[in-house]
């Protein structure tokens, strides 16, 4: 008995997905995975965004944080994410919810980009890659930004921590 096309296609679909992260691991590129709105809703917070910050997130993902800040907080955002189909993702997010007037995406290497303008900084990304980022944080951010990191460290004094969801969620002060 042949199995229904829509389970064959699944399969199909499935096996490029695993072989996808798979490929992503093997180069010790970081894996999409998306934060949930409660958690995004936590660091927002946290970092005390208001209409006057400009946030940058860093490995973007499919924009749900710049989308929140400027939806929810009023502020400006910009979205840097290196995943040609992850950006054409948070790009339509963006016109979904209205906000292409406060938020903008970057198809970019975020190692590449001029951060010097972010009043905050958020990040959920790899402690290996944390590590490599904070000396950039170091010399483009300006005294005072906020950063905030979901899940890993940065070595920056910490100023506040909050339990979200399995993971705990730090803010640091430049």
């Amino acid at each position: 008995m042949t199995p229904p096309i829509a389970l064959t296609l699944a399969t199909g679909l499935a096996f490029i997905v695993l072989a996808y992260f798979f490929t992503l691991l093997v180069r010790n590129q970081a894996v999409f995975v998306p934060l949930p709105h409660e958690t995004i809703d936590r660091m927002l917070r946290m970092a005390q965004v208001g209409p006057d910050d400009l946030l940058f997130d860093l490995g973007s993902g499919d924009g749900r944080v710049v989308i929140a800040a400027a939806k929810e907080y009023g502020s400006r955002a910009v979205g840097i994410e290196k995943s040609k189909i992850l950006t054409w993702l948070s790009e339509r997010a963006v016109r979904k919810n209205g906000v292409e007037s406060r938020v903008r995406i970057v198809n970019a290497d975020f190692f590449a980009q001029d951060l010097s303008e972010a009043t905050i900084v958020t990040t959920y990304l790899s402690r290996k890659t944390n590590l490599r980022l904070e000396p950039k944080l170091r010399r483009e951010l300006r005294e005072g930004t906020r950063i905030v990191s979901a899940d890993h460290i940065f070595k920056f004094p910490e100023k506040a921590k909050t339990k979200t969801g399995h993971f705990w969620t730090h803010l640091y002060i430049k």
